[in-house]
């Protein structure tokens, strides 16, 4: 199956002589895939925006960044981070919200434990576990009812049985 993506052939002359017989060049063929990053290859370096890089020892960040394969650092983006201390949102670096629980709303982080995210706004969970999103709020279910993304009171019933 080929790759979907660009094919850019590069020839990667040699240096130290002017002469033409004596210029060697090296052939390379890269495949760009859709997100930036470089799949496959006909020789042992790749690019990365003007850089040339061994891909055995790093990573390509949207044809932008290198971050070093040492297991420590992921793309976000076009930029390299450390996953143990940021998070990515949205191709966004964040800060994991000090939480173990952090998820992304947006391109913003939070903790789901203590928070919810409504419609890409973050608000604190009003209901602990049986909190629910309505429009951009929180409710529970239980005593209210989200109509048309608005929280309401139920009305009462007039019946007795």
């Amino acid at each position: 199956m080929a790759w979907p993506g660009l094919v850019k052939e590069i020839v990667l002359l040699g240096y130290g002589s002017s002469s033409k017989r004596h210029r060697r060049g090296l052939k390379l063929q890269l495949v760009f895939h859709f997100s930036g990053c470089i799949v496959s290859s006909s020789g042992a370096q790749f690019t990365c925006g003007q850089f040339v890089y061994d891909a055995r020892r790093f990573i390509c960040c949207e044809n932008t960044d290198l971050c070093k394969r040492d297991g420590t650092r992921d793309c976000c983006g076009r930029f390299c981070y450390n996953p143990t201390i940021g998070m990515c949102c949205k191709g966004k670096i964040r800060d994991r919200c000090d939480s173990k629980d952090a998820s992304c709303c947006g391109d913003r982080c939070y903790s789901k434990k203590k928070q919810m995210c409504c419609n890409g706004k973050v608000v604190a969970r009003c209901a602990g576990s049986e909190s629910t999103c309505c429009g951009t709020g929180c409710y529970n279910p239980r005593w209210k009812q989200c109509k048309n993304g608005k929280i309401i009171f139920p009305q009462k019933s007039t019946y007795y049985y």
